[in-house]
């Protein structure tokens, strides 16, 4: 193979992976959009992330709880509610509390931005839907007749749902939504023998008759609910939430609600990291030049995947905290790509480059490795102080020193050996050509 076809190959290797890395740092920072006529969004990491008291007004509403049993703990309460508004709404980081001496709850969300011209829910529709008990049952009547609830009819419960699940369909030009409900053994059985395929049955929701439901011979199906406040999808995914959560156990009672100013800590933060980010990449190109190629691509590649895990686990860089964590992983990362490339960038004057790329790395492996496993033993230990500052400073140290040894032990060693062609030194001189 020649060098020039070499080239080629690796010029079109890294037009790939800049194409891989725009079309990630596309779909993972722009914010979300209607992808059909009905109104569904994507839901991009940023536009997670932005779903926080950090960026824009939230209101805090407050609550007295009344448990339905003594034996209710108060702490399954707030994780049902966060469990319902994340599945729900995305709003992964809303805060609830309880507090035991005054036996309150309250519940802060930002208010909603959705953009959909025929549904806006409203902060307040939002935590109505998400502190109701959320006891679903299914009645052996058929909804056409109109029924009203009745315990007598009930023939599957709570105890009888296995696991919930949302899917979506095209009914014509409009996308409609189903909350599929998978039993267990037993509920199985009592379908079977109490419930007709094709008989759309009662839904109900708290006692009260929600909307109906198909037994398919394998699955519970909850069909959609469009109302001017709720859309087949929330309607879909609140269900599956209700379900998957399990009921409250407790009646909340709004006693009260207040507006939380905006704040800008959120913006203020991704304004800070851009900065900090474009100016590592000024500096890797006026630095190395043609060889800034790599740690740009690197840097950029590495942003990017961070986001989406992010969103993938729930990370939530709602507080100060976290957010000077993400900076100073950042910061890690890139000290210890520019501590290879500088020694990259002084050798190869004095021979080849594959000699200085070889020499450099080999030299910079046992300090990089050990700087690696010390960030990464003490995010471990910060994580497992359960504090507002050290947890989730830890969790993004975690985070932070696993993708920094990819990036710096794997992807920048393989870019840097496939773009030997480019800068290998001729047969006879001593010098890069690149370095000219």
């Amino acid at each position: 193979m020649t060098v020039k076809t070499k080239k080629c190959l690796v010029a079109i290797f890294l037009c790939l992976v800049l194409a891989i890395t725009v079309t990630l740092g596309v779909f993972g920072f722009i914010p979300n959009f209607n992808v059909n006529n009905f109104g569904d969004y994507y839901q991009s990491p940023l536009t997670v992330i932005q779903k926080s008291k950090s960026f824009t007004d939230s209101v805090k509403a407050t609550y007295s709880v009344k448990f339905d049993a003594d034996d209710i703990e108060a702490e399954n309460v707030v994780k049902s509610i966060k469990s319902r508004l994340s599945k729900t709404y995305g709003y992964y980081g809303a805060g609830v509390e309880y507090d035991k001496a005054s036996e309150t709850l309250t519940v802060e969300i930002p208010q909603s931005n959705n953009t959909n011209t025929q549904v806006k829910p409203t902060a307040q529709t939002i935590l109505n839907n998400v502190i109701v008990n959320g006891k679903v049952e299914i009645l052996s009547v058929d909804y056409s007749s109109s029924p009203s609830y009745s315990a007598d009819s009930v023939v599957l419960t709570q105890e009888h749902f296995r696991r919930a699940t949302v899917r979506s369909y095209l009914n014509e030009d409009t996308t409609l939504y189903l909350c599929r409900v998978r039993l267990n053994k037993e509920g199985k059985e009592i379908a079977n023998e109490q419930l007709l395929t094709g008989t759309p049955y009662t839904c109900a929701l708290d006692e009260t008759v929600e909307t109906w439901v198909y037994w398919t011979g394998n699955e519970l199906q909850i069909t959609y609910a469009y109302t001017n406040e709720v859309t087949s999808s929330e309607h879909a995914k609140a269900m599956a939430a209700y379900i998957g959560s399990g009921a409250l156990g407790a009646t909340l009672t709004q006693e009260g609600s207040t507006q939380v100013t905006e704040n800008k800590l959120g913006w203020i933060f991704l304004a800070i990291f851009g900065a900090i980010v474009l100016a590592s990449f000024v500096y890797f190109a006026v630095r190395y030049k043609g060889l800034s190629i790599i740690p740009i691509l690197t840097q950029a590649l590495a942003i990017c995947i961070f986001m989406f895990f992010g969103a993938l686990v729930h990370l939530e860089i709602f507080n100060v905290a976290m957010a000077v964590g993400a900076i100073i992983a950042y910061a890690f990362m890139t000290f210890f790509t520019a501590f290879t490339f500088e020694k990259i960038c002084t050798r190869i004057k004095e021979k080849s480059y594959s000699w200085a790329r070889y020499t450099s790395f080999k030299d910079t492996n046992i300090i990089s490795l050990i700087a690696h496993a010390v960030f990464l033993v003490l995010g471990i230990i910060l994580w497992a102080i359960p504090t507002l500052v050290t947890a989730p400073l830890g969790n993004v140290f975690v985070y932070g020193a696993v993708l920094s040894f990819v990036m710096t032990f794997g992807l920048n060693r393989l870019f840097a050996l496939m773009v030997s062609p480019f800068f290998d030194a001729e047969k006879g001189k001593g010098k890069n050509k690149a370095a000219k």
